[in-house]
């Protein structure tokens, strides 16, 4: 069941490591709001590239504290180390081929005139259809020691063969995250509001000129820092949970029979596994 693995989950958050991801996330997030406003767009985007580099040690880290059942720090560290380049090299090839579908094909729909439009189309529909069949390859490169192109291809067949539960784990993942990030939004704006009333009485035409110089003088210096903060937080909750989320998912239905789930068990208060 989805839901066994979702509680898993929820019992791995009692080891402190396993939410070293969602804070590492949550605090590139926020120092991305805070240099582009101190520093500018231009060095925050190369700051963010650079710090985004870690992230696949954290994922690493958690990934092997779901195969080895240890929730300590020793096995996060270690873990994270081993499985850097597993995580890293799939994840480089899965971007590069998101990136060379979306040129494929916006260049015949530019041609036919559809301007903005297509861009919206090509980027979404290419990045989504992709993922849905890629996006366990992180954890098979991982918890099954797969190379970077047979990861790649058992999250394919991992999908393929699991596509009704894969499209349950999607959509209550996706009410996860949508319960995150509304509330999150709904913090912001509380915090905020009385600066954020002038957007609300912008027509489409001025909200789309707005640039985001014009948004931090808005909000200002202090708003900046709240919204960093406020963001921080939703975003590492939020990739605490769904991350493990996934590596119990796959784990669970990646056993000897595939597309039922395998013995489930939780973690302890002193962060010991046990099966039920």
């Amino acid at each position: 069941m989805v839901s066994a693995s979702l509680h898993s989950a929820l019992g791995l958050l009692r080891s402190p490591a396993a939410w070293l991801p969602g804070l590492t996330l949550g605090g590139i997030a926020a120092a991305f709001i805070v240099s582009q406003y101190y520093f500018g767009l231009f060095i925050a985007e190369r700051l963010l590239v650079i710090l985004l580099v870690l992230i696949p040690f954290f994922m690493a880290g958690v990934l092997s504290m779901v195969k080895s059942g240890e929730s300590g720090i020793h096995s996060f560290l270690s873990g994270g180390l081993t499985g850097y380049f597993r995580i890293l090299l799939p994840s480089l090839l899965i971007l590069f081929a998101i990136i060379i579908t979306i040129m494929l094909v916006l260049i015949p729909l530019m041609a036919l005139g559809f301007g903005e439009t297509a861009l919206i189309f090509s980027v979404m529909t290419c990045t989504l259809s992709i993922l849905f069949f890629t996006l366990f390859s992180d954890t098979a490169a991982v918890l099954e020691e797969r190379t970077v192109f047979e990861s790649i291809r058992r999250s394919v067949e991992f999908v393929i063969r699991n596509t009704h539960s894969c499209v349950v784990f999607y959509l209550t993942s996706l009410v996860i995250g949508g319960t995150i990030g509304f509330g999150t939004l709904l913090a912001w704006t509380a915090a905020l509001y009385e600066r954020l009333v002038p957007v609300s009485m912008m027509t489409p035409g001025e909200i789309q000129a707005f640039t985001p110089d014009q948004f931090n003088a808005l909000i200002g210096q202090d708003g900046i820092l709240i919204t960093a903060l406020i963001f921080f937080a939703g975003i590492a909750l939020a990739f605490s949970l769904l991350y493990p989320f996934k590596a119990f998912f796959f784990r669970d239905y990646a056993g000897s029979g595939e597309g039922e789930p395998r013995l489930q068990g939780e973690y302890d208060s002193k962060g010991r596994w046990y099966k039920y």
